[in-house]
């Protein structure tokens, strides 16, 4: 699947302007999201398609509203466990 681009000023006029949403973009076989979490919770939640193992509902989770916030909140992806 090839992610698809859009400049903020354009791609902002198809967001919803209330409610709680997952912004993601999608096709019959795969669907794209940006998270960010140790390697271990993503091969747990993809083998058991549900995130449990190491994932902990206790600790802090950031929503990231874009891949380059994502990119710095874990420092490039050299920060430990990313």
């Amino acid at each position: 699947m090839k992610i698809e681009l859009k400049k903020y000023d354009e791609q902002i006029i198809e967001w919803p302007k209330s409610g709680y949403h997952i912004m993601a973009q999608y096709d019959e076989e795969e669907i794209i999201v940006y998270q960010s979490y140790r390697k271990e919770i993503g091969e747990f939640a993809v083998k058991n398609q549900f995130f449990a193992g190491e994932f902990s509902l206790t600790r802090m989770t950031w929503i990231k509203p874009n891949f380059l916030w994502m990119m710095y909140r874990n420092g490039w992806g050299t920060k430990e466990g990313q």
